[in-house]
């Protein structure tokens, strides 16, 4: 009866280490209360943020406005633990950009570990899941990005950078020092 007890206690505690590594929802419910109260709904214009030590839920709609208002912008999904070398730090894409007269959006798929990121050098976007209707990782992600480009994850090869000129998609790709991209 004891090893019955202990084998179900240890399946339930690796389902839920599953479930929360394998980021199957968006990973808010893993935040602290304070760190709860630091997200907030974008309410306004992207270009209108100020303070970047808050987590901006973000629809497509403001994402396209941003888009619309500037002429080269690098839309970055990015996921805060991704280890892969085509993952790269916010703060170096940052300065990528800046050399190369882009603007970007860091737009995170997932709460977890998003707050490492914050940054006084642009604000930390977030994809406003209510806005798709899922809690669903793979389903929110997969609805923001067809909205946005038009094109689904597989169809881009799950490509992480988007570049836009003048509010028009041109092209997806996985590392930011792809050459086949003009800029």
């Amino acid at each position: 009866m004891k090893c019955h007890f202990l084998s179900i206690v240890f399946m339930v505690l690796t389902i839920t280490s599953c479930i929360q590594l394998a980021g199957l929802t968006s990973g808010y419910s893993h935040l602290s209360q304070k760190q709860q109260e630091r997200v907030v709904k974008c309410d306004g214009r992207i270009s209108d943020i100020q303070d970047y030590s808050y987590v901006y839920e973000v629809t497509v709609a403001q994402v396209k406005e941003f888009l619309s208002t500037h002429e080269k912008v690098i839309v970055y999904d990015y996921t805060p633990f991704c280890t892969s070398d085509n993952c790269v730090s916010p703060i170096r894409l940052k300065q990528f950009c800046h050399e190369k007269g882009l603007e970007l959006l860091v737009i995170s798929n997932i709460y977890d570990d998003i707050f490492k990121s914050l940054s006084p050098h642009y604000p930390m976007l977030m994809i406003d899941a209510d806005e798709h209707g899922t809690k669903r990782r793979s389903k929110y992600i997969d609805a923001f990005y067809i909205s946005l480009l038009g094109k689904t994850q597989k169809e881009i090869s799950y490509a992480l950078y988007h570049y836009f000129y003048k509010g028009m998609y041109v092209a997806s790709f996985k590392n930011i020092e792809d050459k086949n991209i003009h800029f």
